[in-house]
């Protein structure tokens, strides 16, 4: 008789494609980003040539990050161990370590940037340590003690975060755009006078100096403060974004979830696929944000937090799924988690648009505009203190309610215990020697 295929080895294959596709992916859009900042390099403007070039640095960094994957597939298919993956709770000087070196990052990277006008050279390793370490500082309160598989596993649900579920967040919400854009063109055949306002927009933007965002925003702040168009995007940012995010960021666990033991790896899961979705998102917007080098890192780490905390949550939803068929869990946590999210950019833009209200008025105190972005920003301060407090909390509840470490018995995918009925197999154990 034919001997059967062993799926472990076609899941290893299947993982090793899907890591050099993306991989080669990376670094085209590396070399695409690299070539187009020269080609389009106007002394004057040079921003455009600096986000070029940090943006294709930041897909070099990722590219970078999917080589462990690499690593540990070729010595599975080889045949050789692969040690499982034990992350230890966070120690405190640990955390203010990091947090100290973070810190003095940003603010020496934004110093370099300013100090002459090439100085964002230097500082672009800077950049990357900015972006990542408050990622690895939340990563670690979040998952530190809890049960989880190999190595690989830990980075390839990380690689996934940061590529799987991005490109499949990006083309759902631009799907909606062009929704969205086909219902604009067929009101402005309707209404010849919005044809004209759309026509007038068009024209002022492309009159805006090139890569002059203080000049683009003078053009397009009295537009973007119209109440409709405010609503419209709150509406978009604040519901139907996170309602997409956080239903693709943590999906991967679908298909791990009947190799899990306990609901707890389900949030150290769900937490790497927020750290790399919130890796990849960081680094896409703080590239093009360079002006604001502090102010863009600082938000960026606070957005970290959101996608860990909301991703880790629902990701234990769906392991409670999977294992217990906790289903009224899963819908519940699911509304959580899209409800963290949309609070957070719901916040974001009342304190923007209360900002662009200031700013069409000359700074000239705005009653209503004021009102707005304190709103925005106390919602933003008050969401941050709560996840805050609510993680490391988290943590030591799952940790409570796990077993202990010692007692799994890690395997290269997802580890099964020898014991356990919940599990199954699938050619996922390691090989008896």
């Amino acid at each position: 008789m034919r001997e059967k295929p062993n799926l472990s080895h076609r899941r290893d294959i299947l993982l090793l494609i899907l890591s050099c596709i993306a991989i080669l992916g990376l670094l085209a859009r590396c070399i695409y980003l690299v070539i187009t900042g020269i080609l389009n390099f106007y002394p004057k403007f040079s921003s455009s040539f600096e986000d070029s070039i940090l943006g294709a640095l930041a897909m070099l960094f990722v590219a970078g990050m999917f080589l462990p994957i690499l690593i540990y597939t070729l010595k599975r298919l080889k045949g050789q161990e692969i040690l499982p993956a034990i992350i230890q709770p966070v120690k405190a000087w640990q955390l203010v370590l990091l947090a100290t070196v973070w810190l003095i990052a940003v603010i020496l990277g934004a110093v370099l940037a300013r100090l002459f006008p090439y100085g964002w050279v230097l500082a672009s390793p800077l950049f990357l340590l900015g972006i990542s370490l408050p990622i690895l500082c939340l990563v670690w309160i979040g998952a530190g003690g809890l049960p989880c598989g190999s190595r690989r596993l830990l980075w390839s649900v990380l690689g996934y975060g940061m590529v799987g579920s991005t490109l499949a967040a990006m083309l759902l919400e631009y799907m909606l755009i062009g929704i969205a854009v086909i219902g604009i063109g067929i009101l402005a055949v309707i209404n010849p006078g919005l044809q004209t306002t759309i026509d007038q927009v068009k024209t002022q933007v492309v009159n805006a100096n090139a890569g002059d965002m203080q000049a683009l925003l003078t053009v397009l702040t009295p537009y973007l403060t119209n109440p409709l168009v405010f609503v419209s995007i709150l509406v978009f940012a604040s519901v139907l974004t996170p309602l997409i995010e956080e239903a693709v960021k943590p999906s991967i666990i679908w298909f791990l979830g009947n190799h899990l033991s306990i609901p707890s790896e389900g949030f150290l899961l769900g937490a790497l696929c927020g750290a790399g979705f919130a890796m990849m998102e960081g680094l896409l917007a703080a590239s093009g944000a360079t002006q604001l080098w502090g102010f863009s890192l600082a938000g960026r780490a606070a957005a970290s937090l959101m996608h860990i905390t909301s991703s880790g949550l629902f990701g234990w939803a769906i392991a409670s799924a999977r294992l217990e068929k906790r289903y009224g869990r899963l819908a519940l946590t699911y509304l959580l988690s899209v409800g963290i999210h949309g609070m957070w950019n719901g916040s974001a833009i009342l304190a923007v648009y209360g900002g662009l209200r200031m700013m069409n008025l000359s700074m000239h105190i705005d009653l209503p505009g004021v009102l707005f972005m304190g709103t925005g920003l106390g919602a933003l301060l008050l969401e941050l203190i709560l996840m805050l407090t609510a993680l490391p909390l988290i943590n030591r509840g799952l940790r409570r309610s796990s077993i202990p470490l010692s007692a799994l018995a890690q395997s290269d995918i997802i580890a099964p215990l020898a014991t356990s009925t919940l599990r199954k197999t699938d050619g996922l154990d390691p090989k008896s020697n």
